[in-house]
């Protein structure tokens, strides 16, 4: 059989001048972005609230979530997998992680506060070098947070203000790692 039904353009490119990607691809990346929205629609209004998605996704999930019959659910996923071809995945994907608390970057976050904790409880510098790695804190609310949970730690008891200062550590923390890159503890 000949090539006479081709363009001659085509017929003679080896590359087919066609430079996207295949449509085994395209339907591999179609069935992950699905089964995200699958796992958007187990997640809680809250949860949601803190993901990078359309008004038109958030409704498709709410209807898939409120859905019972089986065939509706499937088109309803499936349809909710068209409109997560339309959104960032990435972004999603991103928000995800950090929602996650045994992702890798969960796991990051919690061991660098507890080391930075452990520091502004037990060494002297270690605030001076808190505020130089992250110059957004109150350093009057850090002080007071430390000089609570030092006192804490000098009773050996581990409650509140302990808890207090990781959080505020914590959130310092996640406060950049969304403007700036991760550049860990200097002195670990």
């Amino acid at each position: 059989m000949s090539d006479s039904n081709l363009p001659t353009d085509l017929a003679d490119d080896p590359e087919d001048g066609f430079s996207g990607p295949s449509k085994s691809q395209v339907k591999r990346e179609a069935h992950a972005a699905q089964r995200i929205g699958e796992n958007l629609a187990e997640m809680d209004a809250a949860a949601l609230d803190q993901l990078p998605i359309s008004d038109r996704l958030r409704k498709g999930l709410e209807e898939l979530q409120r859905t019972r019959s089986r065939g509706a659910a499937k088109r309803q996923r499936q349809y909710v997998g068209r409109l997560m071809r339309e959104e960032d995945v990435e972004a999603i994907e991103a928000g995800l992680r950090r929602l996650d608390p045994n992702s890798p970057e969960n796991q990051r976050l919690q061991m660098q506060s507890e080391a930075w904790r452990d520091a502004l409880l037990h060494e002297a510098d270690a605030i001076t070098r808190f505020v130089d790695d992250f110059p957004g804190v109150d350093v009057q609310q850090l002080r007071q947070l430390q000089r609570n949970a030092r006192a804490e730690d000098d009773r050996h008891e581990y409650g509140k203000a302990c808890r207090a200062l990781f959080q505020a550590v914590r959130a310092e923390i996640e406060a950049q790692a969304e403007h700036a890159p991760f550049e860990g503890l200097r002195n670990e």
